[in-house]
């Protein structure tokens, strides 16, 4: 890994690193992605007091949240796909987040599953939690956090309605990704990438495949995900 001084240097090892359709659905908005670049400007707009000739020692950025001590009151946020940014990517972020002293909250559409979490991390996790029309599964999966001793659901209740993402629809996105010519010619140049994927057994989506009736592969975890955002949800 290079020197990192800035959040910008990050995306552009990424943008580098990364398949051209995983690096778009993490990098990128639905529809016009007006809200995705609101996302950037709004925070930009926050600035941080300066105060002068006060007693800087001791100082700490330490707190807590929910009840539960943390280094800095900050989260990682639920990503999903993190597994095919690098492989395993959920468990090193956990990882990460637990060394650093932050929560980590794992999303339901991981490639690693929530058991792959638990297995390899001491701290309580968070798990972001989106209410399907299937209950049954989402009770299992609340369930299966209980015993993983996530400390925290995190309730996702703004996809009801997917929008419309054009650059995964022109990118073919799927997990693990099509093997189409420009699939693969892509990939050729990610050869980091291609050897990380290549060593993990962790490809799909762990939280749903294998444990959704009818539900073992792409096409029919495509289908099945399709007809669960459930837009009647108050």
């Amino acid at each position: 890994m290079p020197t990192i001084t800035h959040i910008e240097e990050l995306r552009q090892l990424a943008k580098r690193r990364v398949p051209r359709m995983f690096y778009d659905y993490a990098d990128s908005g639905s529809w016009t992605e007006s809200t995705y670049r609101a996302n950037e400007s709004d925070f930009q707009k926050i600035k941080l007091r300066q105060r002068v000739a006060v007693n800087m020692e001791g100082r700490s950025t330490a707190t807590t949240m929910i009840g539960v001590p943390v280094a800095m009151p900050v989260a990682i946020a639920p990503t999903g796909l993190t597994g095919m940014q690098h492989a395993d990517g959920e468990i090193l972020a956990a990882q990460a987040a637990e060394k650093f002293g932050i929560p980590f909250t794992l999303s339901t559409m991981s490639i690693c599953s929530i058991e792959d979490i638990a297995a390899h991390t001491k701290a309580p996790f968070w798990f972001q939690l989106y209410v399907m029309k299937d209950r049954g599964f989402i009770e299992r999966l609340i369930e299966r956090a209980k015993v993983a001793r996530c400390g925290a659901l995190v309730l996702t209740l703004d996809l009801q309605i997917l929008g419309q993402r054009h650059k995964d629809i022109h990118n073919g996105l799927s997990a693990p990704p099509k093997l189409t010519i420009p699939n693969l010619i892509n990939m050729a140049t990610k050869p980091r990438w291609c050897m990380g994927m290549l060593g993990t057994r962790r490809r799909a989506f762990g939280n749903i495949v294998g444990h959704v009736s009818g539900v073992e592969n792409m096409g029919s975890l495509s289908e099945w995900t399709s007809k669960q955002f459930d837009p009647s949800l108050t």
